[in-house]
């Protein structure tokens, strides 16, 4: 039978505790990450908004899960599923 009178630690209370641990150095790296992944999925995100279909590579309906997933949807979409303009795109 299980000793409810033990209180035990949160969830919470063992990532206070885990960030604590972590040195100034890793905790900038993390910091410094996160907002990289915020911005390139950001990024992503507007640029599948505004860019018509034919100028992306495969359906846009399946590039939208894929950027979401991370850390590598935003950077794949980014890098690999969009079409360069062409002269002929840009409208004046």
């Amino acid at each position: 039978m299980a000793d409810d009178s033990v209180p035990r630690p949160t969830q919470a209370a063992g990532l206070r505790e885990f960030w604590a641990g972590l040195g100034t150095f890793r905790r900038a790296g993390v910091v410094t990450l996160a907002a990289f992944e915020v911005v390139c999925t950001t990024a992503a995100a507007l640029d599948l908004m505004r860019r018509p279909q034919h100028l992306v590579r495969g359906p846009k309906a399946l590039w939208w899960p894929a950027i979401f997933v991370q850390p590598v949807g935003s950077v794949a979409y980014l890098t690999w599923g969009r079409r360069l303009r062409t002269s002929s795109d840009v409208t004046p």
